[in-house]
């Protein structure tokens, strides 16, 4: 381990005198920076396959089903994004994970976010991604559907397979081990522990299917140390990427997605068709996370 990364993993030891609602507001705030609405609402609005769904708590959310082809796949991925950003925003990086991994991609919003009714938090995400889930089962059975989670979106995505685990398997791409261990690292999490959210690192051994993990080595924001923490506590992981000198918001695209159609393809045994696509993959598909 190197200094730069213990430094980002151990919280300052004035951490254990900060008042409790001022360590629970740090975490919120890192957690759910939410991005002004208008910013991806009008590309969303304009979306076909858009689709609205109602949370337990009574919600609406938008989502999109992005279908590969004109008809679609016998396969789903349901994508939960990352914290500073909404679905209207990650639209063209959704339609290109439909495009390279040859599947249908399922992308829902959180509460709070975008064209979203109610509040973002921990409870309310997790109520999202379950209507999202709920949808994906009038169409598809569980064995068929693979959880893909960024950043925050980690959480509800575990959360969720393990709760579930008929599901076929799980992406994660630059993982934290909970909010608070991001923000005020492992002692600052012990000390406000029932203010933390999004305990992965409580999760990942509970999750049965494959697991890939993916994670930058240069991450500023979620240290790379989390992302192998999460791998080494999995029950069923596969080969990780780890990609050197890459951060949280910068990961490439084309490596990032190669492995996850690799990882799709295998859980499928289609490891065979991998490489016929790959020889005719395009090199300048990349676009910022």
């Amino acid at each position: 381990k190197t200094p730069e990364f213990e430094k980002l993993h151990v919280a300052p030891p004035s951490v254990a005198h900060w008042p409790r609602p001022l360590m629970g507001a740090a975490v919120t705030s890192a957690a759910f920076p939410v991005p002004a609405k208008e910013r991806g609402s009008e590309a969303l609005l304009k979306r076909h396959d858009l689709v609205y769904l109602r949370t337990a708590g009574g919600d609406k959310i938008p989502a999109v089903h992005i279908k590969r082809g004109t008809v679609g796949t016998d396969r789903v991925v349901i994508y939960s994004h990352g914290n500073a950003e909404d679905l209207g925003q990650r639209l063209p990086y959704l339609d290109l994970l439909s495009k390279i991994c040859a599947t249908d991609v399922f992308a829902y919003e959180y509460c709070g976010y975008g064209l979203s009714e109610g509040k973002p938090s921990e409870e309310n995400c997790i109520s999202s991604i379950d209507a999202a889930y709920e949808y994906l089962l009038q169409l598809f059975p569980p064995s068929r559907i693979v959880a893909f989670g960024r950043s925050i979106g980690t959480g509800p995505t575990l959360d969720l397979a393990m709760r579930h685990p008929e599901i076929r398997g799980v992406v994660l791409q630059s993982p934290p081990e909970s909010c608070g261990r991001a923000v005020l690292g492992n002692f600052g999490s012990w000390v406000g522990y029932h203010l933390d959210i999004f305990r992965n690192y409580e999760k990942i051994g509970l999750v049965e299917c494959p697991v890939l993990v993916m994670h930058g080595t240069l991450d500023e924001i979620v240290p790379w140390e989390h992302g192998l923490a999460i791998y080494e506590a999995c029950q069923n992981a596969v080969e990780p990427l780890w990609v050197e000198d890459r951060g949280h918001n910068n990961m490439p695209n084309e490596v990032c997605l190669r492995r996850v159609r690799e990882f799709l393809d295998e859980l499928d045994g289609l490891s065979w068709g991998w490489n016929i696509f790959v020889t005719n993959l395009a090199t300048d598909i990349s676009v910022n996370l």
